[in-house]
């Protein structure tokens, strides 16, 4: 039983460390998209700094008729992708995770057709 008990304490931990190192740095970036593809959005900062990130699996988009939009192509059993979404020169915000070298976007919300003052 004691030894069924450390395996057990042994695995939470080996899983708990690796959900952290999978998960990477949270972040918040704010801009104008300038490109915007299936499996990526580019954007610029105000400052004029240029992000990219990488969309992936679950990934939830905020944008004005995004749920109808998604029940339409999945009607017609086409995929979601970004750009049926986001268009270039719209202001938004993603959230995203860091590692590995690449950003993740965890939601990203479409503001608007140009950006807010």
């Amino acid at each position: 039983m004691k030894l069924f008990s450390r395996v057990s304490i042994v695995a939470l931990a080996v899983l708990a460390v690796g959900t952290l190192a999978f998960a990477g740095e949270a972040g918040v970036a704010q801009g104008k998209v300038k490109a915007v593809s299936g499996k990526t959005v580019t954007l610029t900062d105000d400052n004029g700094a240029e992000m990219t990130f990488e969309v992936s699996q679950g990934a939830r988009v905020y944008a004005e008729g995004a749920t109808h939009r998604s029940r339409m192509l999945a009607s017609s059993g086409k995929k979601t992708t970004m750009d049926a979404f986001v268009r270039e020169g719209q202001y938004v915000t993603v959230h995203f995770r860091e590692g590995s070298g690449t950003r993740q976007v965890t939601q990203l919300r479409v503001h608007g057709r140009t950006a807010q003052s």
